[in-house]
């Protein structure tokens, strides 16, 4: 009893919007450590090769062209490689850099908002409410891919325009924010969006040394690190379909996507894009600072797109979060204190049937919880697994066997032997089931058994899978494990 009169005593000291504050805080800190710690999921495909990157290359080796594809940070590879070098390579040391970019992003975001919305402490807190509990944030929370990073470092570049750079500040400070944004970078490939814009508006107030440094600064790193980083990897080429590619018309088709990710299912889209173009209105007569930036960061990122530097697409736009709920929240935060009248009641309207659209389309998303589940199929092997049998991993599950195969499963599956054979993504699918029979022909003829492995990758349909039943059939194997994404074969 004296414990709840102590904790209520102690509540009456916070004003309603603090313990509001304090309750989305921990909602969201809460729900990202549920994530990290009680939801168990594999690596999938771009996890794994970026993951094997960690584990076959030295500190050094990660600021030069990474394998599999692979394009990545060199300093976010860096402190991840120092984390699995002390902790192992165990899916949460992965994926631990952008579980706590995620969690100090809620916290910079709530700084963010407070700066454009100023005193308004219940557009803050609704602002910090959705974003909190953004599904695509949420995914990439417990993904060992760097798109939580761009998301906290947009932010972070965001606040310190805001709060700093936007006013007149002593030279010493000038110099010093310039150094720390030079490092974002090497963080984040999507910070570079937001550093574009404080650039063009630091050139508008002629900041002349400023600006000098954060370009001398950008073409050192971009002739030093990042045009040698994807050099041979064919990064470029995986991302070609994605480009505006010199295009206008594809523009507002990438826009949709853009919106239809990160907010609303597609029956809302047109509703998020007419808050979008009033919130830039309203932002424009009230709050020219920061209209200039998220515009000049959301150019960017649409001109890197038109001219075939930055492909604008899903998880690569994540970025642009932050700065596309403030957009479409401004318009809500403008008529709060408006008297009744047509414009106040459509935007009401329309606001929140975006609001609560965009959680609960947020949480009707169960993709968050499982993607490719190699892991299962590996336990099932595991099982009956004996010396001298045989894994074939069907095209498609390649480099998350590779992973797990010098990882969690090295002792007891005896690691990438020639026991098993992993068949490389490039190789056609035909080619793949041919090799098959006479693989699991030498296990059977020794005695042994064969397991054949498919995990698709993409984590919703099982592609090629005819040839793959047609060999297992000729071979009299049976299945093991099935899902929408993965089967297991045992050939006796």
């Amino acid at each position: 009893m004296k414990t709840v009169k102590l904790f209520w005593f102690y509540l009456k000291q916070f004003s309603f919007w603090q313990v509001f504050l304090f309750a989305i805080l921990f909602l969201a800190t809460a729900v990202r450590l549920f994530l990290f710690f009680g939801v168990e999921k594999s690596l999938w495909l771009d996890e794994a090769a970026l993951a094997l990157n960690i584990l076959d290359k030295n500190f050094l080796e990660l600021f030069k062209p990474l394998q599999y594809a692979q394009s990545a940070p060199p300093l976010f590879l860096v402190l991840t490689k120092a984390l699995v070098s002390f902790f192992g390579a165990s899916e949460r040391a992965l994926r631990f850099i952008p579980f706590l970019c995620s969690v100090i992003s809620v916290f910079a975001f709530w700084l963010l908002v407070k700066e454009v919305f100023k005193k308004n402490n219940f557009i803050c807190l609704v602002s910090l409410l959705i974003f909190s509990l953004n599904m695509p944030l949420l995914y990439n929370t417990i993904e060992f891919k760097p798109y939580a990073a761009d998301v906290l470092f947009t932010i972070l570049t965001a606040y310190i325009w805001l709060k700093y750079l936007s006013f007149e500040i002593s030279l010493k400070k000038e110099i010093c924010f310039g150094v720390l944004l030079l490092v974002f970078p090497l963080f984040s490939f999507g910070s570079v969006f937001p550093l574009f814009a404080v650039l063009i508006l630091s050139l508008f107030k002629k900041r002349v040394i400023f600006v000098s440094l954060l370009t001398l600064g950008l073409i050192i790193e971009y002739l030093f690190v990042f045009s040698k980083i994807s050099v041979g990897t064919k990064v470029y080429e995986y991302w070609i379909p994605y480009f505006i590619n010199y295009n206008p018309d594809k523009i507002l088709f990438i826009f949709s996507e853009i919106i239809k990710y990160l907010f609303y299912p597609s029956t809302f889209v047109l509703l998020g894009f007419i808050l979008f173009i009033t919130g830039c209105v309203y932002l424009f007569k009230r709050n020219k600072k920061a209209f200039g930036f998220f515009g000049l960061t959301i150019l960017g990122g649409f001109l890197a797109s038109f001219f075939n530097f930055y492909p604008l697409y899903e998880r690569l736009s994540l970025f642009l979060y932050p700065i596309l709920l403030i957009i479409v929240l401004y318009p809500l935060y403008c008529v709060l204190n408006e008297k009744t009248g047509i414009k106040k009641v459509l935007i009401y309207l329309i606001s929140w049937i975006i609001i609560f659209s965009s959680i609960g389309y947020n949480f009707s998303d169960k993709n968050i919880y499982k993607r490719e589940e190699i892991k299962p199929l590996l336990f099932a092997v595991q099982k009956k697994f004996k010396q001298g049998d045989r894994i074939f991993v069907f095209k498609g599950a390649h480099l998350t066997y590779k992973y797990y195969a010098k990882t969690a499963f090295k002792d007891t599956l005896g690691g990438l032997t020639d026991n098993s054979f992993v068949c490389p993504y490039n190789m056609t699918a035909e080619i793949c089931a041919n090799k098959i029979e006479p693989f699991c022909g030498t296990a059977k003829n020794h005695g042994n058994s064969c397991y054949i492995i498919y995990s698709n990758e993409g984590g919703h349909y099982l592609h090629n899978i005819k040839l793959l039943k047609e060999t297992v059939t000729k071979l009299d194997g049976k299945m093991l494990l099935k899902d929408k994404a993965s089967l297991l074969y045992m050939v006796d």
